[in-house]
């Protein structure tokens, strides 16, 4: 059941056009059944969680993007970079030629290190110095193949936490509850965290925002989901009906802790990659109002 939602609008457009068959063919009976249908797709998009609203603060653009492992031609996105001059990108399914191109643009000066591989194949670009990054580890006794990333950028407005997030794709029972198990590990880490520096999570999250389980993971956090209405454009999309456009789900997304603010969200264009990038432009406190809110 959960697996739906990967693709509840549609189901919500079946419903609604059962419903529109019903009303002159169908008996009373058929109507009330297509009517209280209509009304079980809508719980999910009425129930999304509250975006932050636009506040003044120092602004910052992050875009998060999954490059797809098969992606032959890394300059689609690095144009996209160019354009749209994200402060902090964050990529998942990098591999080295993607890595090497966006370095080689010469648009980002500081990036995360290490070797990349299937389970940990994201990567972390940005204009601002990274102080510290680690992979986070396991639950005691809850083993998980990947994990997320965190890190502690310097921006102007001062430090602010970063996960990178790439769960695996949860299309068997185990892997199923292998994502769930690394968002419990996520929700630990993130309630960790002291409060008092702003913390923004990015990435393949590999769980629609119609999912339960993604407004548990927010209601458990209390952070906010960085979205542009209650219609979430599709982010990862099946090449193999590319006829019929980004059919799809909504799985790339950017949540921030409490004292975060989002001004804007756009979609990227497509990158060559079953995904397409979320750019998201964001308010951040600065210190002194951060210290005063703890003051108070």
């Amino acid at each position: 059941l959960d697996l739906l939602t990967f693709f509840w609008p549609v189901f919500t457009l079946a419903a609604a056009a059962l419903l529109l068959a019903t009303l002159p063919f169908g008996g009373a009976f058929a109507r009330i059944a297509a009517l209280a249908a209509v009304g079980i797709c809508a719980v999910p998009f009425i129930m999304l969680p509250p975006a932050p609203y636009d506040a003044e603060g120092e602004k910052i653009r992050i875009l998060t993007a999954n490059l797809y492992i098969g992606n032959p031609d890394p300059r689609p996105f690095v144009a996209l970079l160019t354009r749209s001059q994200p402060d902090i990108v964050v990529t998942q399914e990098t591999c080295a030629r993607f890595a090497e191109a966006i370095r080689g643009s010469g648009l980002y000066p500081f990036e995360t290190e290490g070797a990349l591989s299937d389970s940990d194949d994201k990567k972390v670009f940005s204009r601002y110095p990274i102080r510290e990054y680690r992979q986070l580890d396991d639950l005691p006794g809850r083993k998980v193949a990947r994990h997320a990333m965190r890190l502690v950028v310097e921006t102007p407005a001062g430090p602010v936490v970063v996960y990178a997030i790439h769960p695996d794709t949860p299309r068997s029972v185990e892997q199923w509850l292998e994502r769930n198990a690394y968002f419990d590990r996520l929700a630990v880490a993130v309630l960790g965290e002291s409060g008092r520096i702003p913390v923004i999570l990015a990435g393949d999250w590999n769980m629609p925002a119609y999912s339960a389980f993604f407004r548990e993971f927010l209601a458990t956090t209390g952070y906010r989901f960085a979205r542009p209405g209650l219609l979430l454009p599709v982010t990862r999309f099946a090449t193999r009906l590319s006829r019929l456009g980004y059919f799809g789900s909504t799985i790339d997304h950017v949540a921030v802790s409490p004292q975060v603010r989002v001004t804007g969200w756009r979609r990227g264009s497509d990158i060559g990659s079953n995904h397409l990038p979320v750019i998201v432009d964001l308010a951040l406190p600065s210190a002194s109002a951060l210290a005063s809110r703890e003051a108070k």
